[in-house]
């Protein structure tokens, strides 16, 4: 068979699934397109084609803010429309919020640039971009701010691609300076919030450190960096970018010198001990066929690795079979115990709602059927096979009654409308799969829970819910709190500048 036939073969639906035509939209060309030859033409459609896609999506997110709105006025609608998004885009905690704030600043405070979006011509990371970057402007100037973004943007016969996210930022930049200063100088102040670092597993046990830092905090840790990378041996053996990575690994050491090769202090054999005060955490689950380790924040890592860790580990077994049984003393008591909660996170891997990347080890373990504190002999008990992990935002949610959940009797979680879902469907049904290294553990030991956990999931128990004087403002309040907030800080800082000697000459 050629690699044509190959790329045009039918294909074949899986079990339970069925294919379905989507909608078709139209999108914005260049004029000259259709002088273009075949190949361009598919490329530029399918590129047009995959940004109207996303304009749905941000339009989909923001139906959900209006019938979570319309619908439950007491519970925060951002909250409840995020949830909606990630279980039915499996996004995470923190994509689908964003999209819903991108949907909410596009739709309501910049509708010209928004149709760049549903034809096709800008995707979604250009509308995140331009919704981060203008959401402390004053409401007054949006309309101006609008006109120029969009025209900005609009393509032109020069212009028949839009721009890079680098110089679409810069643009904006540019303009949120000239017709609103204050925001301008608030959005920098909010920027600083958003200082962070991140670990990201990726291939061959290696890990993406991004750290998103100040300008000059940016280049102090650089420099930094690179005059240790001078210390190194002119015979050193490794590249340029193995000695800026061993030379962050002194940094976090307190090391003035570069580790060796083997990550060994030069001088100090025992350095290695005294600077590794950090506690990893690594599951085996015991197959005598030993293929490495998983590491809790990380993931799976090979037998090299393993080998590495495996110098300074010690071990401890935990035996599951008691973890489930409902009529322990244990079950009784709401907390888990130690060894009940490494299990229940080591099994789920992550929070069990959909699409939520938060770490087992940053949830809650939650009990499927609420515990009930003045009776405990009616549960739900405090078992493996009746306790689930997710995080705090979905905790509350699940609690407040938008959703309910229950495990089935192979071990997946299965979720559905909750009593106070804004838009209840009882045919709903979201199944996520633990991902944790216990997984293959997963089923529960007595398979009755599962049948208990459905009918009180049906039944709309999923908790008390949140007394509503501990309930926090909605979003779209705070939001608003947070930018009156940061606008009157700019304010004063820019009227302190101008009564500092000299400010007038420096204009």
């Amino acid at each position: 068979m050629s690699p044509t036939d190959t790329a045009h073969s039918p294909f074949v639906t899986p079990p339970g699934f069925t294919t379905v035509p989507t909608p078709a939209t139209d999108v914005v060309v260049p004029e000259a397109f259709s002088r273009w030859d075949p190949g361009q033409r598919r490329g530029y459609l399918a590129q047009r084609a995959i940004n109207a896609a996303e304009g749905r999506t941000v339009a989909f997110a923001y139906d959900c803010v209006s019938r979570s709105t319309q619908n439950d006025q007491r519970r925060d609608p951002l909250d409840t429309a995020a949830t909606m998004v990630s279980a039915s885009m499996a996004l995470s905690r923190r994509g689908a919020f964003r999209l819903v704030a991108t949907a909410i600043e596009l739709t309501e405070r910049l509708p010209l640039t928004a149709t760049l979006l549903t034809t096709g011509w800008i995707g979604v990371d250009a509308a995140h971009a331009i919704a981060e970057e203008t959401a402390l402007v004053e409401d007054r100037l949006m309309p101006e701010l609008d006109r120029r973004i969009s025209e900005g943007l609009a393509p032109t016969r020069r212009r028949t691609h839009p721009p890079r996210i680098g110089p679409l930022r810069k643009m904006l930049s540019k303009h949120v300076a000239s017709c609103d200063p204050v925001g301008a100088d608030a959005r920098a102040q909010q920027a600083r919030r958003e200082q962070n670092v991140k670990m990201t597993p990726v291939t061959g046990d290696l890990a993406l450190l991004t750290a998103t830092l100040s300008a000059v905090d940016g280049l102090e840790i650089t420099e930094r960096i690179e005059a240790l990378v001078r210390t190194a041996a002119t015979d050193d053996p490794r590249s340029i970018g193995q000695l800026r990575a061993a030379g962050l690994l002194a940094l976090s050491r307190g090391w003035t010198c570069l580790p060796a090769p083997d990550g060994d202090h030069p001088t100090d054999p025992d350095a290695m001990a005294a600077a590794r005060r950090v506690v990893i955490h690594a599951y085996d689950d015991g197959d005598a066929d030993f293929r490495g380790l998983f590491v809790a924040g990380y993931g799976p890592v090979s037998r090299f690795t393993s080998d590495e860790l495996q110098r300074f580990a010690r071990r401890r077994l935990d035996a599951i079979d008691t973890l489930a049984d409902p009529d322990s003393e244990a079950s009784r008591r709401y907390n888990p115990s130690e060894a009940l909660a490494r299990f229940c996170r080591g099994r789920d891997g992550t929070c069990v709602f959909p699409g939520c990347q938060t770490p087992a080890d940053k949830t809650d373990l939650d009990h499927i059927i609420p515990f009930d504190h003045d009776d405990p002999q009616r549960g739900g008990y405090t078992t493996s096979d009746d306790l689930g992990s997710i995080c705090r935002t979905h905790h509350r949610l699940k609690t407040d009654g938008i959703w309910a959940y229950y495990r089935s009797t192979d071990g997946d979680y299965v979720w559905i409308h909750g009593p106070n879902h804004p838009d209840k469907d009882p045919g709903t049904r979201v199944i996520t799969t633990p991902t944790g290294p216990l997984a293959e553990f997963g089923a529960p030991r007595h398979p009755e829970r599962s049948r208990l956990q459905k009918e009180a999931a049906e039944a709309g128990r999923t908790g008390d819910g949140i007394p509503g004087s501990q309930r926090q403002p909605h979003t779209r309040h705070r939001r608003a709190s947070e930018r009156r907030y940061l606008r009157a800080q700019a304010e004063q800082r820019l009227h302190a500048a101008e009564r500092e000697p000299g400010s007038q000459s420096a204009a």
